[in-house]
């Protein structure tokens, strides 16, 4: 089959789960024998066209105006990628099917379908209803109203957890034969030959810390303000750890401020942002890794963390947390 992956983001942009999703998505589609090609946003100093390991990646601009919000900017990207579509289906390629991933694609994806009579598959990897415990705007309700508008339109829909396809159908009336589970992988061999690096752990940590590892973009929904919160507690317990906070977002400038208040500036470390060896590096320093989020469909950091074994002993994430409490042994936090 010849597919097209409509997504905004895809290495080395990450702005959250969905690229990597869709990088081993297509390289294992890529094995199987299709052939994969790939519409997403140029950032940076990036080739407009790559040959990535056999997947073919267009990159598109955006529009040089300014838009007046970030749903404008998301509608001109949509037009681009329509036109890098109508461009490669004009050169001679004919598509079997679309995949689009998440809402960010869901107007490019309706107008391909319906032009060019192509079935449309859709991944949904995250509500805007489960971002923000329920619709609370006009501009959660406008996402929220696009995601039902795609998965109308959509012939199968992928979600990669039970939990999510029960969300599904109780936010969107969805068939339940229509919602397909194919759960979150990552590759088992990413770690291996990898070693704990002590020179590159001193850049956060001193030898006697013990390092309490969060991994992920700094929204609210990942919870780090919980645990910041939970850090006071913890330190009475064990005062040589020390909290790594890894990955950027929205929040970042409000979590410092946090820090600050708390007087935890000298426990808690924000990395800000880490390529794929350090992420790699900074699992392996790891005394544990604490994932509190609020709203997770699937968390492809816990499925990282264990396989590079920083999870040392008893974790347990339940769906909703709101505090952390420490046990008699170091690496017991429980979160709920």
């Amino acid at each position: 089959m010849k597919i097209l992956m409509l997504t905004w983001e895809y290495p080395p942009r990450i702005v959250g789960g969905i690229a990597r999703v869709v990088h081993d998505l297509s390289k294992r589609l890529i094995k199987d024998g299709h052939e994969v090609y790939v519409i997403t946003y140029k950032e940076g100093n990036v080739p407009y066209y790559e040959n990535d390991k056999g997947v073919n990646v267009y990159r598109v601009d955006n529009y040089m105006i300014n838009p007046n919000n970030f749903i404008d900017w998301i509608m001109q990207l949509n037009f681009n990628m329509i036109a890098k579509a109508n461009e490669l289906i004009a050169s001679g390629i004919k598509f079997d099917v679309v995949h689009a991933h998440d809402w960010l694609v869901a107007y490019s994806a309706k107008t391909l379908k319906n032009s060019y009579n192509l079935p449309l598959v859709s991944t949904i990897h995250a509500t805007e209803s489960g971002r923000n415990s329920g619709i609370h705007d006009e501009v959660q309700r406008y996402i929220n109203d696009t995601e039902w508008m795609l998965t109308y339109e959509s012939s199968e829909v992928i979600v990669n957890s039970k939990y999510m396809k029960n969300e599904l159908q109780r936010l969107f009336g969805l068939p339940y034969e229509k919602i397909n589970v194919v759960a979150n992988g990552i590759n088992s061999t990413t770690y291996s030959g990898i070693e704990k690096d002590y020179d590159f752990r001193r850049q956060y940590a001193s030898d006697n810390e013990k390092i309490i590892l969060f991994m992920g973009r700094l929204v609210y929904e990942k919870g780090v303000q919980h645990l910041i919160s939970a850090m006071p507690k913890i330190l009475s317990n064990y005062h040589d750890a020390k909290l790594v906070i890894a990955g950027q977002g929205g929040m970042i400038d409000e979590l410092k401020a946090q820090v600050n208040s708390m007087g935890l500036s000298q426990k808690v470390y924000f990395t800000g942002y880490l390529n794929a060896k350090q992420v790699a590096k900074m699992y392996k320093c790891a005394d544990i890794s604490v994932f509190p989020s609020t709203y997770e469909p699937f968390g492809i950091v816990a499925l990282e963390a264990m396989l590079a074994r920083s999870t040392n002993s008893s974790f347990r994430c339940r769906r909703i947390k709101r505090n952390c409490r420490t046990w008699s042994r170091w690496n017991e936090i429980i979160c709920w």
